[in-house]
């Protein structure tokens, strides 16, 4: 229970930490704000209808935002297993009392 309760704050403070990173960075998308810094760049709608290539540069930062977010999102699933895990562990405590070392 302690593995996973020291996982759980390391994925939670780490996903607060780059949360608020991929918040400052700007690729220089006009849609981007502080509150989409969880989406990836190709879901921005364009407001023109015709195609216009994108310069190499802001493609490249933009990948590199999209590959943080993913791991964004990874971080947020491991949250998630972790957190049932935490829960199950809490769970088989409270209804077996006896002392006994993890396996």
């Amino acid at each position: 229970m302690f593995t996973i309760s020291s996982l759980l704050i390391l994925f939670i403070l780490t996903f607060k930490f780059l949360s608020s990173y991929i918040k400052t960075i700007r690729t220089g998308d006009p849609n981007e704000t502080d509150l989409t810094y969880w989406m990836f760049s190709y879901d921005f709608k364009s407001k023109s209808k015709e195609w216009v290539p994108e310069d190499k540069q802001l493609l490249q930062k933009k990948r590199a935002r999209n590959f943080l977010v993913f791991i964004l999102y990874l971080i947020a699933f491991g949250i998630f297993l972790l957190l049932n895990s935490f829960t199950a562990h809490l769970l088989d405590v409270i209804v077996n009392p006896e002392f006994s070392y993890p396996v």
